[in-house]
């Protein structure tokens, strides 16, 4: 049976892993969601790739799935909300035609690159004009790497956009991104716009005219062209809203708007960020710093590369079909029931979560760290192991928040690793501050419902698009008992990567020989 809309606005997330379109009415209620599965391709060692033209399929397949369970006789669709993965580089010709595959933001390739900014000290004169630490999941970086190796893609490219603004141009036809995903890469932070500094000190000037108009997410907007409404099913004409990317727009769908708000994303990075309203000074050349959607604030962020991947490899590498239930699922409160009587710090057994081939990025930047298990013997068993891997990745996460600006009140969590209790408890207690889960099963779509929500004045702004359709949920309260324990073992944590990444290298270097 069809579903009536009386007034509603559609939320694309281009995520890493999955694509997803969602139906909000006014009050941010969840009216349908359709998904598809995002392929990445790893042509080569460290590389990771997306075919541009799937990734449009499968949104706009998303989109036929979605109108065709809803009844759009009555007022239907008011407008379209875009957010999606930040960093990488989606190229596009003059025709509107993908140049090549897009270098996603999981992409390794350029990790000596940046390795020697960071060597030369250029990252850190970048840093004063971005406020963001260079890394490899840099669209600039990976420009640079293109110029050097692929010239002729960029000889044929006329812009270079992020995955959200790739839909947008196939929805509205207009080439554009937003200040969120510009601003951490290109923008002079403090005033807000591009600055040809940035461009120079990556050796890339001569490809300035690539570089996109970027606006504010709720004044990106654009209406959807009468051969995006055919491959859609949409009404021609209706508003499509693009940005913010989304980790900005995560930190919206859980209420994140204003100073001091906290937000973490335990997906598959792990996103820490806290919302500003100046942007910061010490300590630098550390993490990212993002023009949020609403305008005169930030987003203060340290991005761990890998969250919940960690868990998700080791159990299923090491439980085989112990893992799965009966639907063929992981079965994961089942496994972490089994995790509850392990006590703080593994029996001995410490994991560093630095399991994606492009390394770490946050809140220190080595492409060569490597994941590991330190501390074994054979009395531990795998679940010893899994409790250590869910305990490192809280590791990274105060590690993160130990370089924010101040401690936040509340942290609202999110992305799928907020689904577990047990994983939620931990990170309470680890960090210090109460966490509270928010009740939206769609973070991301549902900040770009209430970014569009805005740009179509249904809002009078974020503030009072969050307290209309955000609903909080569960609170988990830290014991500070168990804070003195994680902050001990924060400091052998962080020993053993210094006293390893020296040899991550050596091992990079080996391994790159054979």
């Amino acid at each position: 049976m069809k579903q009536t809309v009386s007034e509603g606005i559609i939320g694309i997330d281009v995520g890493t892993s999955v694509i997803k379109t969602v139906l909000y009415d006014r009050d941010g209620e969840l009216i349908c969601t359709v998904s598809e599965t995002s392929t990445v391709q790893r042509p080569k060692s460290l590389w990771a790739e997306c075919d541009m033209d799937d990734v449009w399929q499968k949104v706009a397949s998303c989109l036929c799935r979605l109108v065709s369970s809803m009844d759009m006789s009555s007022s239907g669709i008011s407008g379209i909300g875009i957010t999606g993965q930040g960093d990488g580089t989606w190229l596009v010709d003059s025709s509107h035609r993908p140049v090549r595959p897009a270098v996603t933001w999981l992409d390794g390739r350029t990790g000596d690159a940046a390795a020697r900014l960071h060597a030369d000290g250029t990252a850190e004169e970048l840093f004063k004009i971005t406020g963001t630490s260079v890394n490899s999941s840099s669209q600039a970086v990976q420009l640079r790497w293109l110029k050097e190796h692929e010239p002729q893609s960029l000889k044929s490219a006329a812009a270079s956009l992020r995955a959200k603004d790739w839909i947008f141009l196939k929805l509205t036809g207009v080439v554009s991104t937003d200040t969120s995903d510009a601003s951490y890469t290109f923008f002079d932070i403090r005033k807000n716009c591009y600055d040809q500094r940035v461009l120079d000190l990556h050796g890339i000037a001569d490809l300035a005219h690539l570089l996109p108009p970027a606006s504010p997410p709720s004044s990106n907007i654009a209406e959807l062209t009468p051969e995006a409404a055919a491959a859609t099913g949409l009404p021609k004409g209706i508003p499509v809203v693009c940005g913010p990317f989304d980790v900005s727009a995560c930190a919206i769908g859980v209420g994140a708007v204003s100073p001091g708000d906290g937000n973490t994303i335990f997906g598959t990075a792990g996103i820490h960020q806290i919302i500003i309203d100046d942007p910061p000074g010490p300590p630098e050349n550390i993490g990212y710093t993002i023009a949020h959607g609403p305008e005169g604030t930030w987003l203060r962020l340290l991005p761990s590369k890998t969250g919940t991947l960690n868990v998700q490899w080791f159990v299923e590498q090491f439980y085989g079909s112990d893992a799965y239930d009966e639907d063929g699922k992981i079965a994961w409160k089942r496994i972490e029931d089994e995790l509850q009587s392990i006590p703080v710090g593994s029996h001995g057994v410490l994991y560093h979560p630095y399991i994606d081939p492009s390394g770490e990025r946050a809140p220190f930047v080595d492409p060569f760290a490597r994941a590991q298990f330190s501390g074994v013997h054979l009395n531990h068993t795998r679940d010893t192991l899994l409790h250590a891997a869910f305990e490192g990745v809280v590791l990274s996460a105060m590690d993160c928040y130990a370089y924010l600006p101040f401690q936040p009140k509340e942290v609202r969590l999110s992305g799928g690793g907020s689904r577990s209790a047990f994983w939620s408890q931990m990170f309470a207690d680890a960090v210090g501050s109460p966490v509270r889960h928010v009740m939206e099963k769609e973070t991301g779509t549902k900040g770009a419902m209430i970014s569009t929500g805005v740009a179509l004045g249904w809002y009078d702004s974020y503030t009072q698009g969050v307290e209309q359709t955000c609903v909080p949920g569960k609170l988990f309260t830290p014991d500070s008992a168990l804070k003195r324990d994680y902050e001990a073992l924060l400091k052998i944590y962080r020993n053993t990567y210094e006293a390893m990444r020296p040899i991550w290298k050596q091992l990079h270097q080996f391994v790159s020989r054979q």
